[in-house]
C-alpha cells in the first residue's frame, strides 16, 4: 500500500509526498510525525495531531485528541473516517490543507521505523540529524528524542516526570552490526551506568529483569520492571522471540504490549513496562522488518499517542455522540493484539494455557476460559466454567451465546470481536483505558424548593496513563464525582463512557479493570500484609491460579508498594502510611487499569504524604490511570491535570499550572484558599440557628449551607 500526499496553499500545490507505510502521523513535532508543520506558521496544529492507519487495505483518517480538531472534506470529524483519493484534510479549522491525491491499492513494504518525508524545513533538518545519525551506526535505528523547541514552546501542554527514563544517542557499536555472530540487546534509556551498554544474546533462554541472577540485570527505580520480566529465547532455526514472564507492569515491543511470545527483527524496540528502560534488537541477519507483515496470524496494531492535554468539550461530546453509531467503538482505543481463523476447525480455545488456540495472559484468565464454536448459524461462545466470567454487550454469558459482528466480547481485560471475513480479532485494553464524562449530573429533591444539583452537567476527558487530581472545598462534589467515573454511584442523567463502553450498561465486565481505595482502610488487621494480599488474590483471580503464581503476583504488589520489608508484619503494627499502601496493594493484585482514591493521603504527616503521592506517580507512569480526590496542596504540581470544583460544578480542568493562572493563584494553597472563599464569605453571611428551631427551620437551614 502506498499514499501521495500533497500539500495545498491557496492555489498552489506543494510537492508530492509518497508515504508506503501503514501508519502516517501527523502533527507539530517533527520527531514523532511522518509529516510536520512548524508552529511558527501553523500554531493551531497540536504536536501529535491526527494519523492515517491502514487497516485491512483501507486507509482511515483519526484525530489524536487535537485541540482545533481535524477535517475531512470540510467536516469535522470524532471517530477513525475512511478516506478516498481526492479527499481534503484539514488540520484545525484555517489550519493547512492536505489533499490525497493516490491511493495504491498495489501491496508495499512497510517503511523504516523514522520517516524520511516532511514538509517544513525545520522539520526537515531535525530529522535530516537523526538519518545521518543512523548512516554512522549502521544496523542500529536511533532512538526518538523531544526537540528542545517543543519544550521551550509557549504551549507547554506537557511536561514529563522527573522520573522518565533519559533517552541517550545510541553508542557506537564496538563491532559492526553487520558481523556480529549473534544479536545484542542495545540499552537507549532507562539507568546512566546502563544506556549504551550491549548485552550479546549468546544463551537459548536470556532472563531479563531487577534480579541480581538475571542475564541483562536491570537497574529499574521504584520496581517498574519485576524481578523476572521477561525471556528471550533462541530458537533451533536461528530466529529469537520474546515472552513476558508475567510481569507486573508487562513488555512491549516497537510500542504494544505483548500478550504471547513475540519473534523479534532486526531494529525492534523493546520496552521493560511503559516508562521503564528501551532496548534494541540488533540484528541484521534476522528477517526484516517486511516479514511481519506477511505473517498471517499477526496484526499490526494501532498505537494510541498520547493526545494533546488541551483536549476541548466538543471532542469529548463529539466522540462519545458517535459512540453507538460506530462499529466495533469499543477497540478504537485498544490495541489490536492478533487474529485467529477456524482453518477448518469446529471450535477455538480460549484461556491462560499455551494450548489454547487464543492464548491470553494474566490471572483474571482461567487456564481453560472460553470455547468459541463455529456453526451454520455463525459463530458462538461459550464459558467453559472460568471464575470470571465471559461477557457480551455487559451481560455474562451462561450456556451457548450467538456472537454477532458488533457485538462487543470481554475476558478480563481483552475484547475479542467476530470478524467474518478474518475470524477472531483480539484487542488488549490494558495501558490504554480512556474514561469520557458527559453532563454527569446528580440531583437531589428539596421538599416545597424542587431538586438541587449536586454534580451539575460535568463533562470531561481522561486520557490513559494519566494522574488527575480533582480538587475542591469539602461539599464541592469531589468523591460523588469519583464515585460516578468509577461505577459506584449512578448519576440521575450523563453518560460516563470507559474505551467507548458505557460504564453503568458494561459495569460487570468492567469492574474487573477498576480498583477503588476508600478514604477508610477496610483491611483486616489481624492479618500479616502477606496473608492479606494472599486471600485477596484467592478471592479476585482464578482459582486455578498456582500458589507459585499467586506467590510471584504478592511479591512483585509488595516491591512496587515498598512493603517488600514488611511482609511479614501485623497489619495493625504499621504506620498509618504502610496501612494505606497495604490498601493499595489490595487493588494491585488484579493488575488494574483504572485505580481509583478517595482522600488517600488524608491523616498522614507532611512527608509521608509526599511519598504516597509520588507512589501514585510512579504507578501512573507505569501504564495506569490513577484518579484520587484531595484537599492536599503541597503535591499537586506531581499531577497530569487537575479537576476543580466548586459547588457540584466544574469551573477548571486541565495542567497544574494553567490552573494557578486560570484562577489567579501564586501556589497551590493560595488557589485552595481562593476557592474556600466563596463558600466561607456565604456561610459568615448566615444567621445563627435558633436553638429550639422546628424540624422544617433547621433543614430549610440546611439547605441554605
Amino acid at each position: 500500500m502506498s499514499l501521495v500526499l500533497t500539500e495545498v496553499r491557496g492555489e498552489q500545490k506543494l510537492a508530492k509526498r509518497e508515504f508506503k507505510q501503514t501508519t502516517i502521523k501527523i502533527g507539530r513535532d517533527p520527531v514523532r510525525n511522518n509529516l510536520a508543520f512548524e508552529r511558527a506558521r501553523w500554531p493551531m496544529v497540536s504536536r501529535l495531531h491526527a494519523e492515517i492507519r491502514n487497516e485491512g487495505g483501507r486507509w482511515y483518517l483519526t484525530d489524536t485528541g487535537s485541540r482545533h480538531g481535524t477535517l475531512l472534506n470540510g467536516q469535522p470529524i470524532s471517530a477513525a473516517t475512511e478516506i478516498q483519493s481526492g479527499a481534503i484534510i484539514q488540520l484545525g479549522r484555517n489550519g493547512p490543507i492536505i489533499s490525497v491525491e493516490l491511493i495504491d491499492e498495489t501491496p508495499a513494504p512497510v517503511a523504516p521505523t523514522f520517516s524520511e518525508t516532511f514538509i517544513d524545513d525545520e522539520a526537515a533538518r531535525a530529522q535530516a540529524a537523526l538519518r545521518a545519525q543512523a548512516q554512522i551506526h549502521p544496523g542500529v535505528q536511533p532512538p526518538v528524542q523531544t526537540p528542545v523547541a517543543s519544550v521551550q514552546s509557549q504551549e507547554s501542554d506537557y511536561t514529563p516526570a522527573p522520573s522518565q527514563p533519559h533517552l541517550a544517542p545510541t553508542p557506537t557499536p564496538s563491532v559492526p552490526a553487520a558481523q556480529k555472530p549473534v544479536p545484542v540487546l542495545i540499552c537507549q534509556s532507562g539507568s546512566s551506568t546502563q544506556v549504551g551498554r550491549e548485552y550479546a544474546l549468546n544463551r537459548d533462554v536470556t532472563l531479563l529483569g531487577r534480579d541480581p541472577a538475571a542475564d541483562i540485570s536491570i537497574e529499574a527505580a521504584g520496581a517498574v520492571v519485576s524481578r523476572r520480566h521477561a525471556e528471550i529465547r533462541r530458537h533451533a532455526d536461528g530466529t529469537y522471540a520474546i515472552a513476558d514472564l508475567n510481569s507486573f507492569n508487562g513488555t512491549l515491543v516497537n510500542d504494544q504490549r505483548i500478550a504471547q511470545p513475540t519473534t523479534l527483527h532486526d531494529g525492534d524496540r523493546l520496552q521493560l513496562a511503559t516508562g521503564g528502560p528501551i532496548f534494541r534488537f540488533a540484528h541484521p541477519a534476522s528477517a526484516p522488518l517486511e516479514a511481519r507483515a506477511a505473517t498471517p496470524t499477526r496484526l499490526r496494531g494501532s498505537e494510541l499517542s498520547k493526545s494533546d492535554p488541551k483536549i476541548g468539550l466538543r471532542t469529548i461530546i463529539a466522540r462519545s455522540q458517535t459512540e453507538q453509531k460506530t462499529p466495533f467503538a469499543a477497540t478504537n482505543n485498544a490495541q489490536l493484539l492478533f487474529e485467529r481463523r477456524f482453518d477448518g476447525k469446529q471450535d477455538l480455545s480460549v484461556g491462560r494455557g499455551p494450548e489454547n488456540d487464543i492464548q491470553l495472559d494474566g490471572l483474571l484468565i482461567s487456564k481453560h476460559h472460553a470455547r468459541l464454536i463455529n456453526t451454520a448459524q455463525g459463530v458462538q461462545i461459550e464459558d467453559a466454567g472460568s471464575t470470571n466470567g465471559v461477557y457480551v454487550n455487559g451481560g455474562r454469558v451462561s450456556g451457548r451465546r450467538l456472537v454477532q459482528s458488533e457485538d462487543v466480547v470481554q475476558i478480563g481485560p481483552f475484547v475479542l470481536r467476530v470478524d467474518p471475513p478474518s475470524g477472531i480479532v483480539v484487542f488488549d485494553t490494558r495501558s490504554k483505558t480512556r474514561i469520557d464524562a458527559i453532563a454527569i449530573t446528580e440531583s437531589v429533591a428539596q421538599p416545597g424548593r424542587g431538586s438541587r444539583r449536586l454534580l451539575d452537567d460535568i463533562s470531561l476527558a481522561i486520557e490513559p496513563n494519566e494522574f488527575v487530581g480533582v480538587l475542591g472545598p469539602s461539599g464541592a462534589g469531589k468523591s460523588m464525582l469519583m464515585n460516578a467515573l468509577n461505577g459506584k454511584r449512578h448519576t440521575t442523567s450523563g453518560r460516563v463512557l470507559i474505551n467507548n463502553l458505557e460504564l453503568y450498561q458494561h459495569v460487570d465486565s468492567l469492574k474487573q479493570s477498576i480498583g477503588y481505595v476508600p478514604q477508610d482502610d477496610i483491611i483486616h488487621r489481624e492479618l500479616t500484609v502477606y496473608r492479606t494480599l494472599y486471600y485477596v488474590a484467592r478471592l479476585r483471580l482464578s482459582r486455578d491460579v498456582p500458589a507459585n503464581e499467586i506467590d510471584q503476583i504478592i511479591s512483585e504488589v509488595l516491591d512496587v508498594t515498598g512493603l517488600a520489608d514488611r511482609r511479614d508484619v501485623i497489619v495493625s503494627q504499621l504506620s498509618g502510611g504502610q496501612r494505606k499502601r497495604v490498601s493499595i496493594a489490595v487493588e494491585l493484585i488484579t493488575k488494574p487499569s483504572l485505580i481509583f482514591l478517595d482522600e488517600p493521603t488524608s491523616g498522614l504527616d507532611p512527608a509521608t504524604e509526599e511519598r504516597i503521592m509520588k507512589l501514585f506517580r510512579q504507578i501512573a507512569e507505569s501504564g495506569r490511570t490513577v484518579i484520587l480526590t484531595t484537599h492536599a496542596m503541597e503535591n499537586v504540581r506531581l499531577f497530569d491535570r487537575v479537576v476543580v470544583l466548586l459547588r457540584g460544578k466544574l469551573i477548571f480542568y486541565g495542567t497544574p499550572t494553567e490552573a494557578l493562572e486560570f484562577v489567579g493563584a501564586n501556589n497551590f494553597v493560595d488557589l485552595y484558599n481562593k476557592l474556600d472563599a466563596p463558600v466561607e464569605s456565604e456561610l459568615a453571611g448566615l444567621e445563627s440557628l435558633a436553638p429550639k428551631a422546628t424540624k422544617a427551620q433547621r433543614l430549610t437551614y440546611e439547605q441554605r449551607l
